[in-house]
């Protein structure tokens, strides 16, 4: 039997602002932002960022999230006009597009019937626009269906592996 691990939403959807403090987020979009600025910071240095991205959403108890970000940083790094601004993942401050792909995924899990398309389409030609809002609003739904809620400052009960459980 599978449970409903999502945290109870709230009336009002906080807002995610450029130059907003890192810590300020609530650590479901921490965790969120931060796979995706580790995977450009690994882009940037040449580096294969798998291994951990793994090993840290298996421990969070999404393990398809990785794949959903590689996909979606793919496409921003072969279809984009110019790549979204995305600091490393020790950066204190958002950067305003940040911010702005933290507020779709808030619409998405929220329901709210965003045009992820359109908000994409400030990097991305219309078409890959359309498969990049797919896979973002997948990682946004895996994250949500694991009980990381953006819009919630609850943080998932992880469950442990039994005793004698090794990753490798």
């Amino acid at each position: 039997m599978q449970t409903d691990r999502r945290a109870p939403t709230r009336a009002v959807r906080p807002n995610i602002a450029g130059n907003m403090p890192f810590v300020a987020l609530y650590p479901s979009a921490r965790l969120a932002l931060w796979g995706l600025r580790y995977w450009a910071t690994c882009a940037r240095q040449g580096r294969c960022p798998a291994l951990l991205l793994r090993d840290v959403f298996v421990s969070a108890g999404t393990p398809l999230a990785p794949v959903s970000i590689d996909r979606l940083m793919r496409i921003f790094a072969t279809a984009s006009r110019h790549p979204p601004a995305l600091g490393c993942p020790a950066c204190a401050r958002l950067t305003d597009d940040e911010a702005a792909l933290l507020n779709v995924m808030l619409c998405i899990q929220g329901g709210d019937g965003v045009s992820v398309e359109r908000a994409l389409s400030a990097w991305l030609p219309l078409q890959a626009a359309e498969v990049a809002g797919e896979t973002l609003a997948g990682y946004a739904r895996l994250l949500l269906d694991g009980g990381y809620d953006l819009s919630s400052d609850r943080v998932s009960e992880l469950v442990r592996p039994p005793a004698g459980t090794r990753l490798h």
